[in-house]
């Protein structure tokens, strides 16, 4: 439960004393030093911190404007700040846990009493991290498929939802690739689930690895999965598409002893639709149209689904 201190003190010798009172505690493995408020809140964004001990009444920049400053970041707002004050009035005091500080000890300080406090505050700032952390991770777990490492179907609709919703507002482009294993089944009857396993975990990471910031993958069902490429035409949809194609057909699958290699036909369909307003159920209907048109056509091919209006079927990238 090693800690980072931060102790801002304008006097020096209450400085040294508060950090050798501290320093009485083994679990704090870092004793950081600001002389005024402002040099305190540079440390805070310069170093991660988990408790400040900070005198209230300090010229230039007072303890008062720290916890404002610090309020103006949510970053910061997890670390405790344990404010040093000569102050007797009792709505003062209050009016500093109004605004941000979790407690207080009054000057002249007793070196038993500020260490118990800071103890404290220091341990309830490491439960609520690994609390915070374990929501995160069970946030994660809840739109994350398994065993692709790639987001779940859920999450994939409730997105999907939302960058419609965006492209519809501003008119750019949005493109959805659906992508189907082929021969899957073969797979897993020649070589066992082991391996099919292998081959969708493979193509999970494949779709990652290829991801930028604002795309994301997710594994829609069984062997098939979608990758949602927003700020995406259809040209660029479908060079995108073609490079995985080749990546995913020139993979060894390994497991087992066993190898081989698996191919996969992928359909795209990108908004926006012409004289059609743009629509989750549209997308998927137009992409899994083109994959149809991929499969039918000897499959390990990329085929685009041509614009509403377009006479002729699928057309092959």
């Amino acid at each position: 439960m090693a800690g980072r201190i931060l102790i801002v003190e304008d006097e020096p010798l209450i400085r040294q004393r508060i950090r050798a009172t501290l320093a009485q505690d083994g679990s704090f493995s870092t004793l950081l030093e600001a002389e005024d408020g402002l040099s305190g809140f540079k440390r805070l964004l310069e170093q991660p911190v988990d408790l400040v001990v900070c005198d209230l009444v300090m010229p230039r920049f007072d303890g008062m404007k720290l916890l404002q400053l610090k309020a103006s970041r949510p970053e910061l707002e997890p670390i405790p700040v344990i404010i040093l004050t000569a102050e007797t009035d009792p709505d003062r005091k209050a009016d500093l846990l109004g605004r941000g500080a979790s407690d207080y000890v009054n000057k002249p300080f007793h070196d038993k009493e500020l260490l118990a406090r800071v103890r404290i505050h220091h341990k309830l700032k490491v439960l609520q991290d690994e609390l915070r952390e374990k929501n995160q991770l069970l946030e994660t777990l809840s739109v994350t498929d398994p065993l692709t490492g790639l987001f779940n179907r859920r999450y994939l609709m409730d997105r999907l939802e939302k960058e419609v919703a965006r492209t519809a507002r501003y008119g750019s482009p949005l493109s959805l690739v659906m992508i189907d294993l082929d021969h899957f089944k073969k797979i897993n009857d020649t070589f066992g689930h082991p391996m099919g396993d292998e081959v969708l975990r493979n193509i999970g990471r494949l779709l990652r690895e290829d991801a930028r910031a604002t795309d994301f993958a997710a594994r829609f069902g069984g062997e098939e999965l979608a990758l949602v490429l927003p700020q995406t035409d259809l040209d660029g949809a479908a060079t995108r598409a073609e490079g995985l194609r080749q990546k995913l057909e020139g993979f060894d699958h390994l497991c087992d002893q066993s190898t081989l290699r698996a191919t996969a036909s992928f359909g795209i369909a990108t908004t926006p639709f012409p004289g059609e307003a743009p629509s989750p159920p549209a997308l998927l209907r137009r992409a899994d149209e083109a994959l149809f048109e991929a499969k039918r056509g000897g499959r390990n091919r990329v085929v685009r689904a041509p614009p509403p209006d377009a006479p002729s079927a699928a057309k092959a990238s």
